[in-house]
């Protein structure tokens, strides 16, 4: 008699687990939300790329084969795409030998990067970055 109990004991947790992981599964996004990012858009270190700079200073190595970028250098423009997280981007002196502290002036040539980002859709906020 305690063998039947245990054995519908265990198929009552067996469909309980099965039941409440069906239902993470159907409230799981299916696909992750694009970033986007506005700003000015201007020409890169690189033939053929580009970089995105944001009024607050962030940055973005940007590129697209599904948008044309190149006529909208000089452009404030809204890009949409997937961002690729970055770090510190653009240093001109790695050496910090002789700093002082409080001296910033050793350190004008870095730049803070916010990533790259593969641009899926732009929108043109206006024709110039001012």
């Amino acid at each position: 008699m305690y063998r039947n109990y245990r054995i519908i004991f265990s198929l009552a947790a067996m469909l309980v687990l099965a039941g409440s992981l069906t239902a993470s599964a159907a409230t799981a996004p299916s696909a992750r939300a694009a970033d986007s990012a506005t700003g000015c858009l201007q020409k890169g270190d690189k033939p053929d790329s580009f970089k995105l700079v944001s009024k607050d200073g962030k940055s973005w190595d940007v590129w697209s084969k599904k948008v044309s970028l190149a006529g909208h250098v000089g452009h404030t423009v809204t890009l949409t795409g997937d961002v690729t997280k970055g770090g510190m981007a653009g240093m001109k002196d790695t050496s910090m030998s002789g700093m002082k502290m409080g001296d910033s002036s050793k350190m004008s040539g870095m730049k803070m990067s916010s990533g790259s980002m593969n641009v899926t859709a732009m929108s043109m906020v206006s024709a110039t970055c001012s």
